[in-house]
């Protein structure tokens, strides 16, 4: 199976593309509401800490001249060279200064994620649901919305348990490294690209009521496919205003990545009909005709 991270990303894009099928526009209506008003709330909340951040910024990268006119020899000697030494390490104060520009979007993007993900999880089961059966003809098994409701939140709480205790691991890992700079970036990074790829790609095997670890493994099998899927999200998140957008449209790229990328490559799993098929040949609806601009499982149609 080919794992390439371009392909994650053709999923983010490919996700944004089927939103504007008719048939999917009244799947997306209340998601978009939902961040909508979560985007004024935090959007208002992250604009009130913009003045403390400046100050802080700007205290890093201080250039100031030290005024040694009123002090002693030895203090005058002992200020320049504090001044000195602040000079060589200006490179260091701007690289500190971009980390906090970025720890604050990051925040900002992983809150208004975590916030809206929760709220609009059913809302987001039944679009891959639609996704699914737009792409395939199959829908998910039969379920009552009610059961679904209680089933998604409870899995939202599952995945997002899962976020706080690796999270928390992968903090203690880049406190003890900070002086390295780049490896709590690194790891930042990746944690955040998998976490957005356990989410969105999470509402289609959901629907199929695959365990949690059911989806681990197969976001592991590729692994390169899943960060780039999980990545693009995550910076499209840290976009104000894009990140209104970027639920939906991640939902029905995660869906369209298990569908033309997973399960048809090989997923020793339940497919979109819902049975369990062999990973030498993925099932595929001969007399399927696909709707225009969609294209099915690789096989014959």
């Amino acid at each position: 199976m080919t794992s390439n991270p371009a392909h994650g990303v053709n999923a983010l894009i490919r996700g944004a593309q089927l939103l504007t099928r008719k048939e999917l526009r009244p799947f997306i209506i209340i998601p978009l509401l939902i961040n909508l008003v979560l985007f004024i709330a935090l959007g208002a909340m992250m604009v009130s800490q913009f003045d403390d951040l400046g100050r802080y910024i700007g205290s890093l990268l201080s250039d100031t001249p030290v005024d040694t006119s009123n002090m002693s020899w030895w203090r005058a000697i002992l200020a320049k060279g504090a001044d000195w030494a602040a000079s060589v390490f200006q490179w260091l104060a701007w690289l500190i200064a971009i980390a906090v520009v970025l720890l604050f979007f990051l925040v900002y993007g992983y809150l208004f994620g975590i916030i809206t993900n929760i709220i609009a999880a059913p809302f987001n089961g039944l679009l891959a649901e639609k996704v699914e059966e737009l792409l395939t003809g199959h829908p998910p098994p039969p379920e009552s919305i009610s059961s679904m409701v209680f089933r998604t939140l409870g899995r939202e709480l599952r995945k997002l348990m899962y976020f706080i205790g690796w999270g928390i691991v992968i903090f203690i890992i880049a406190l003890l490294t900070s002086w390295t700079v780049f490896i709590p970036a690194i790891l930042t990074a990746l944690w955040g690209a998998w976490c957005m790829a356990i989410q969105y790609v999470d509402y289609p095997l959901d629907n199929h009521q695959r365990s949690f670890s059911e989806l681990k493994s197969v976001l592991m099998r590729k692994k390169f496919t899943t960060l780039g899927f999980g990545g693009s999200v995550m910076l499209a998140k840290m976009v104000p205003i894009l990140n209104i957008f970027v639920m939906p449209a991640a939902v029905a790229g995660g869906t369209a990545l298990w569908v033309e990328r997973i399960w048809t490559e090989g997923d020793p799993g339940k497919g979109p009909n819902g049975k369990g098929f062999p990973v030498e040949q993925p099932p595929i609806t001969k007399s399927k005709t696909w709707p225009k601009g969609i294209e099915g499982p690789k096989g014959k149609q």
